[in-house]
């Protein structure tokens, strides 16, 4: 189930770094960005108690609170993507 979860993180990560969709969440629906940065807390939370890494969700908290810097907020969303991608293919139990 965590892979899963994962995999919706990393999806919602994506689609935040793709500069029309991240611009339009981040400028016109900023409070978005605080709900998905729960989403990660919950999922860092999930992954310390199943003892998978949990380095891509704390990146995921820290891109949603750099939500009031355009060009900082689509960079921080593509690195943690990145992240939570090698989080999926690394981890053990997680494919």
């Amino acid at each position: 189930m965590l892979s899963r979860i994962k995999w919706l993180s990393f999806s919602i990560e994506l689609f935040l770094a793709v500069p029309i969709f991240g611009n339009l969440a981040g400028e016109s629906i900023p409070y978005l960005l605080c709900l998905i940065s729960l989403w990660h807390l919950g999922v860092f939370f999930i992954s310390r108690s199943d003892d998978q890494p949990v380095l891509g969700s704390v990146l995921g908290i820290i891109a949603s609170f750099l939500n009031f810097f355009p060009v900082i907020r689509l960079i921080a969303h593509a690195i943690t993507a990145i992240v939570l991608i090698f989080e999926i293919q690394k981890a053990p139990g997680m494919e």
